[in-house]
């Protein structure tokens, strides 16, 4: 196992992580946001925004990939997930709302 491809697949892993970290609150959070008649289709919404735009992820790496390198591409990738959860604490509190109806 060379270097580059060990620390290839400890970023990976790190990156994976955070990934599945932030996708684990989605199930509780988003309902939270939207009234009763729309909580479905909000929820549904959320989701399927982020699976579209997500979409181009793929070829986004491939071009960094090769531009720069697989290490330096999934250092950018890594970056957005940082940035992700430099967000989360200005999204709206729902701690102790009652849920609207």
């Amino acid at each position: 196992m060379t270097t580059s491809f060990a620390s290839g697949v400890v970023m990976f892993s790190i990156m994976g992580f955070i990934l599945l970290t932030l996708f684990g609150g989605y199930a509780i959070y988003f309902p939270e946001l939207f009234p009763t008649k729309l909580r479905a289709t909000g929820t549904g919404f959320c989701y399927n925004v982020a699976r579209y735009v997500s979409a181009f992820a793929p070829l986004l790496f491939g071009k960094l990939s090769g531009l720069y390198g697989p290490q330096k591409a999934a250092l950018f990738v890594s970056v957005i997930f940082i940035l992700g959860l430099l967000v989360i604490p200005m999204a709206p509190e729902t701690k102790g709302k009652k849920l609207p109806e």
